[in-house]
């Protein structure tokens, strides 16, 4: 009987480490769970920030392209358009004093017949340039 005594006493005072061991354990694990929760909350707040600052970058980025974008559109487009309203109009007073019309039926039916632009030009007393952009604007060539 005191054998099965002493065995007892020694089973509770192994489950009683056993105890104490998991109590140890266990608060070294929430001291480090803790540690890594706070980093985690720390990592999240950073990653708010950084988000916050390339969306506001990104706007910066779109506004400066759409103002560049404009910039050249005003810089190169308009004066081109305005160009070109310039072009057409000298044209039209062009075809009204010349009778221009008169000219490219002339122009387009000698050429079919087969004469060449230096022919028409001189039959009808034109450039040879005037010939060529007649002929090209009606895409006879």
């Amino acid at each position: 009987m005191d054998g099965d005594i002493l065995m007892f006493i020694a089973l509770l005072a192994v489950m009683f480490l056993l105890v104490v061991f998991i109590i140890i354990r266990d608060k070294n694990v929430l001291s480090r769970l803790s540690i890594l929760e706070k980093v985690i909350e720390d990592l999240n707040q950073e990653n708010h920030k950084l988000n916050k600052v390339v969306k506001k970058q990104n706007l910066d980025i779109d506004g400066g392209i759409q103002k560049i974008v404009e910039d050249e559109v005003q810089n190169r487009v308009v004066p081109l358009k305005q160009s070109l309203q310039e072009v057409k109009k000298i044209t039209e007073e062009f075809r009204e004093q010349h009778n221009v019309g008169d000219y490219e039926k002339k122009v387009i039916d000698l050429y079919k017949e087969g004469s060449s632009e230096s022919t028409i030009a001189q039959l009808l007393g034109l450039s040879v340039s005037q010939v060529e952009l007649i002929l090209s604007l009606n895409d006879t060539q």
